[in-house]
């Protein structure tokens, strides 16, 4: 129960609503003013000129003109980030995490996005961010359609939202608190908050019109009108009634960290702290499975505190583990945020006020004034003139005798006139996005030309495009929070995938947290195990598609055998057609040269290994020749020692080295047993009859005869 004050306040709605206007004091005022200022600017439509100012002009019958060079930069910058689709991956970390269950766990999250929209969010985020300096996401579950609840993203207004006025970093874990303020009817209040919250709501007798005029606030955008005394008496229709339901009340969602005793999950093995209450039973039971203990610790809490001006509707710890509002600033420097458009208003009104001047100038060149004697004209008087003097083909009749009518000169355009206007232009180039951007090149220059140059310009884009990045990671790790708790009982998706061989589109039915009774576990349980998160881009469709498609004819040319399957799923046609294509496709016939050249390949493989044992027997043969060679002439030099000089000097003038160490000297005296014994020739090799005493001569004799002979053929006794 909250405590009543004298003055009508509780505490705590006291301290949502101080908070309120603390935030306010510090900045978002201001904010605010400038952020209407940077809508109208990108608009346009009469909002690029301040309503003092076209007043003047309109006195004064000088035009007001606006040549609107903002929306067509931001609508490209805008295009180039629909045309960049981001992709949620998941690998695993720790835990009961596995490659599996990241790949289900990534499926998920894609099925989640495509269900709540997400591009098209992300578009109004960007957007946001762009022209108004920030953008914020508000993710949480809504349990309305499901009452097992469905993720759900909102895209808020800027000006709604009051970021901690103290803090300076991007991560929202950073801030101390976030207020989303608003103007909700008793209905709304009960839809949000319960009926509970409206009767208190309704008690307070503090409604006022959603107009903010008490606050000193700039009007939101809406589709009305509510300047009043231009557009009709609005105020006519609203009724004092207590049962008038277009009564509204200020709303101050105020979520603040506190720091607090808290019951927690231990993890020994990673030291990791987890809060209790932040986990569902399944991850308790898997955490004291892997050791885990219960202990109190200090740690951080979101308290979630709702309130009215003077009656609090909502006080509660939240059930998320972070704020719901994810930011993204498009330029971020520690607390200082702006858009693409701020540096673009002083351009534009200069441009602006070029043009009107340049085109006021010329119409007073056409109706300058006359200079007329008095009672000079015979066919109109002077008012006449003044009305009809500039008109094409006049004719002034003047009395004779009388100075004739003449025109008076206009001024001259002033010299720079032109050049501020060219000037002015170029600056809001420089500060949004160049020429080549749009593909305004010319058509002189070629599609590729063009391409390459939309890439370059690009690097204009890359600090939005960087912080983009970093809301999306932001965003996706609070998916998979969001998921591992809330999407922890049975449920069943149709997942649509691509066939990698036909390229056709393939509907599955996808289970999680099924409990089969055999194991008594969970199959595809994606409660349990940590993830860490990948983001990814995809490049611009068509500059992305083109490449991949040049490259794969590319290496078609040069002998890559890229299938005709790949080379279709690459093509700019229609899925439709490429599956048509696909289904219809025929497998080309065998080249029947490409058997023949492997034939041919195998054949000359064939050829080498023969020529290289022919080259190996060579090889051997040579070194046995050599070895025989070599024991020949060391039986010649054992039996005659004198050769040995001759023989040196034979091989030194046929340019032979001698070897290092040198080999054994024939004259050094040879241990016993080395030596080479004599043979006795026979004289006479009759095998029939051979003389006595001398050997028979037999066959194994004549043997040894002839030009090759396994004896010392050298010697000769």
């Amino acid at each position: 129960m909250t405590k009543q004050t004298v003055s009508g306040f509780d505490d705590v709605a006291r301290e949502n609503w101080h908070r309120y206007l603390y935030g306010k004091d510090r900045g978002h005022l201001q904010y605010m003013e400038q952020a209407r200022k940077c809508e109208g600017m990108y608009l346009g439509g009469g909002e690029q000129w301040a309503e003092a100012d076209k007043t003047v002009l309109s006195r004064q019958k000088r035009p007001f003109y606006e040549f609107n060079e903002i929306m067509p930069s931001i609508n490209s910058a805008v295009g180039y980030q629909i045309q960049n689709r981001m992709d949620i991956a998941f690998r695993p970390r720790g835990g009961e995490s596995d490659m599996d269950k990241a790949t289900i766990l990534s499926k998920v999250v894609k099925q989640v996005c495509d269900q709540i929209a997400l591009h098209w969010h992300e578009t109004q985020l960007y957007s946001d961010g762009l022209i108004e300096q920030r953008g914020y996401y508000d993710i949480r579950v809504n349990f309305d359609k499901n009452i097992k609840g469905e993720i759900e993203v909102e895209t808020l207004d800027p000006m709604d939202v009051i970021p901690d006025p103290d803090a300076k970093n991007y991560d929202p874990d950073k801030w101390a608190d976030v207020i989303i303020t608003r103007w909700l009817s008793l209905g709304q209040i009960e839809q949000r908050y319960g009926a509970k919250a409206r009767d208190k709501a309704e008690q307070t007798y503090d409604s006022s019109a959603d107009f903010g005029t008490l606050d000193a606030e700039p009007d939101r955008n809406k589709f009305g009108n509510l300047v009043q005394g231009r557009y009709g008496l609005y105020d006519a229709y609203t009724n004092s009634n207590d049962t008038d339901n277009i009564k509204r009340y200020r709303i101050v969602d105020r979520q603040k960290f506190v720091y607090e005793q808290t019951p927690c999950m231990v993890y020994p093995e990673s030291g990791d702290i987890k809060i209790i209450a932040d986990m569902t039973t399944a991850q308790l039971a898997d955490a004291q499975a892997r050791g885990a203990v219960k202990a109190s610790r200090m740690r951080k809490r979101i308290r979630w505190t709702v309130s009215t001006y003077c009656a609090t509707l909502f006080d509660e710890y939240s059930p998320y583990e972070h704020f719901t509002i994810i930011p993204y600033f498009s330029y971020f420097r520690r607390g200082k945020t702006r858009g693409m458009v701020d540096n673009a208003i002083g351009p534009q009104e200069a441009l602006n006020k070029a043009v009107s001047q340049f085109v006021h100038i010329i119409n007073s060149s056409a109706n300058s004034g006359w200079v007329v004697e008095e009672n000079s004209l015979t066919n109109m008087d002077t008012d006449e003139l003044t009305e009809i003097g500039a008109m094409t083909g006049l004719v002034l009749e003047h009395k004779k005798g009388s100075n004739q009518p003449t025109k008076i000169q206009p001024n001259q355009v002033p010299t720079g006139v032109d050049r501020l206007i060219d000037r002015a232009t170029q600056a809001l180039k420089d500060v949004t996005v160049p020429d080549s951007m749009r593909g305004l090149q010319g058509s002189s220059v070629s599609g590729v030309a063009k391409q390459a140059d939309q890439f370059a310009s690009q690097q204009q884009l890359a600090i939005p495009q960087d912080n983009l990045a970093y809301t999306r990671l932001l965003l996706a790790k609070r998916i998979i929070k969001l998921v591992q708790r809330y999407y922890d009982s049975y449920r069943v998706f149709k997942i649509t995938d691509t066939d990698p061989i036909t390229g056709k589109e393939i509907e599955t039915l996808l289970e999680i947290n099924k409990f089969v009774p055999e194991t008594g576990s969970y199959f595809n349980d994606l409660t349990i195990g940590t993830y860490d998160v990948v983001i990814s881009e995809q490049p611009m469709h068509v500059t992305f598609a083109n490449s991949q498609f040049q490259q794969a004819l590319e290496m078609r040319k040069e002998g890559v055998a890229i299938p005709d399957a790949t080379v279709i799923r690459y093509s700019n046609l229609t899925n439709k057609d490429k599956h048509e294509i696909l289904a219809n496709i025929q497998p080309a016939p065998a080249d029947p040269t490409l058997e023949a050249k492997a034939e041919l390949l195998k054949a000359q493989a064939r050829k080498t290994d023969a020529d290289a044992d022919t080259s190996i027997a060579n090889k051997v043969k040579i070194g046995v020749e050599s070895a025989y060679a070599s024991m020949q002439a060391g039986q010649v030099v054992a039996q005659i020692p004198q050769v040995a000089p001759i023989a040196d000097a034979i091989m030194q003038s046929a340019g032979y080295q001698a070897p290092n160490p040198a080999g054994i000297d024939p004259n050094y005296p040879q241990p016993q047993g080395m030596a080479v014994p004599q043979v006795n020739q026979p004289t006479n090799t009759d095998p029939v009859m051979p003389p006595a005493p001398v050997m028979p001569a037999t066959p194994g004799i004549g043997e040894m005869a002839g030009i090759e002979t396994q004896r010392p053929d050298g010697v000769r006794v």
